[in-house]
């Protein structure tokens, strides 16, 4: 779906196409990049804001969103925050939970980076990520992950389509606000201390530590696996271990649902101050709770 900007600034307030005149009368300029807009507003397609004698910017609605979105929910007293399951699972950690906001921050740094928005309540902090075009990069989640906090995504872009099959674009509007703060529709998990806790847990007193063996090929290098493989990823088709089970680290563990870590070996670089690779040495593995794992999360939880 192509989106047309549906928001001006001006004064910075965040204005809505049919709040302002037609034209350049609207006054505003692009929440992005600061330049001229003008309001089209005909009769044949959807109302909205273009640059007035440049190129349309692509930053505009994503500004405008997070813009929005941060303003909603630092006036708001309560926020929503969706059910947590296990990871790839439908065990039900806890349920959906209203939660009172005692404090707003609004783009401050946390640790070694700075979330879109942290809400402090009870002593606690919770952070939440806005997402419109990109997705929170890989390097981001594991600063998250770091600090050990709790932080949800929100996917607005999602919000902007339903506003969009509806052609209602108001900062004032019921449903974006609604989803925003009390739905759960648009709202995931990046990242939750209770998880973390969890499998800790399993890693410590469940899980069945597996030695990781290699043998090394002309065509990829070295291959690593881990023998007896509970849930017979693989059959070795021949040799002395022809018939028995196995996984390879590559493409079945770190895959795995039932494997809750692998330790690896760091090997630093002769020269310069960076590991250079690094081998995994221990596979922990649940696959042998396969059948009462669901049970195991429940009493965990």
């Amino acid at each position: 779906m192509e989106f047309k900007l549906p928001y001006g600034l001006r004064d910075n307030e965040l204005l809505t196409i049919e709040e302002v005149e037609s034209g350049l009368s609207c006054d505003c300029v692009c929440p992005a990049c600061k330049k001229q807009l003008i309001a089209r507003k005909g009769e044949v397609k959807a109302h909205h804001f273009a640059h007035y004698k440049s190129e349309d910017c692509l930053s505009g609605l994503e500004t405008a969103l997070h813009k929005l979105s941060k303003e909603i929910i630092s006036k708001s007293k309560t926020f929503t925050t969706p059910i947590l399951n296990y990871p790839n699972t439908h065990y039900e950690i806890f349920d959906e939970t209203e939660i009172l906001i005692e404090n707003v921050r609004l783009e401050t740094k946390v640790g070694e980076f700075i979330p879109d928005i942290v809400i402090e309540t009870k002593g606690k902090k919770l952070l939440i990520e806005i997402v419109v075009s990109n997705t929170v990069s890989w390097q981001k989640l594991q600063r998250i992950k770091a600090e050990n906090l709790p932080t949800i995504e929100i996917y607005a872009k999602y919000l902007i389509e339903r506003l969009y099959t509806n052609k209602d674009f108001g900062l004032k509007d019921n449903l974006f606000q609604t989803e925003l703060i009390s739905g759960t529709k648009y709202k995931r998990w990046l990242h939750n201390p209770k998880i973390s806790k969890i499998k800790q847990n399993l890693k410590d007193n469940y899980a069945e530590q597996k030695k990781v063996k290699s043998f090394k090929t002309e065509e990829i290098g070295y291959y690593n696996y881990v023998e007896d493989c509970p849930l017979e990823k693989k059959t070795w088709k021949s040799g002395k271990n022809k018939g028995k089970p196995y996984a390879s680290i590559d493409y079945d563990c770190s895959s795995c649902d039932y494997c809750i870590g692998i330790d690896h070996k760091q090997i630093p670089h002769k020269r310069l101050d960076f590991y250079e690779y690094s081998i995994p040495q221990m596979v922990y593995c649940l696959g042998y709770l396969k059948n009462d794992f669901r049970q195991l999360i429940k009493e965990l939880k």
